[in-house]
């Protein structure tokens, strides 16, 4: 064999490759990149927006920290009544959504024990008084 037939053959695997990788993109069912609901995120975005910059013109970041048993401490510069959604980086089945409330106080005690190691999306939407705000941040869980 010279290096002619080397090179068609090399040729033709390459070209084989790609098209299996063609056909195993089109013909997938899971796409990760694009959520299932976002036209009705793209509405909203406007509102999201104002209610993250609410935050930071009202100075009510809250302040976060997490114990070594898992328990997360979510403190608030006012008494609020939301929902703080805790989302996984990688596997959209191991999000969870926690309803908050701190009454009169202005701490919020989360248990996580059920929850895997890792990086994970905090995010919290709530309402204080007749404020409403939105805060994200990245945790990591151990």
């Amino acid at each position: 064999m010279n290096w002619g037939t080397k090179l068609i053959i090399a040729l033709g695997l390459f070209m084989s490759f790609i098209m299996v990788l063609s056909m195993r993109m089109i013909f997938s069912d899971k796409d990760d990149l694009v959520e299932k609901d976002y036209y009705q995120k793209g509405l909203n975005y406007d509102a999201e927006y104002v209610k993250v910059q609410k935050v930071q013109d009202d100075g009510a970041e809250p302040v976060i920290s997490i114990g070594l048993d898992k328990q997360l401490d979510i403190q608030f510069k006012r008494p609020v009544k939301g929902v703080a959604k805790l989302v996984h980086p990688s596997n959209r089945d191991k999000d969870r959504a926690f309803e908050i409330s701190s009454d009169t106080g202005k701490v919020v005690q989360l248990k996580l024990n059920n929850l895997t190691n890792g990086y994970w999306h905090l995010e919290l939407d709530w309402k204080s008084d007749t404020d409403s705000y939105i805060f994200k941040k990245k945790v990591y869980l151990r």
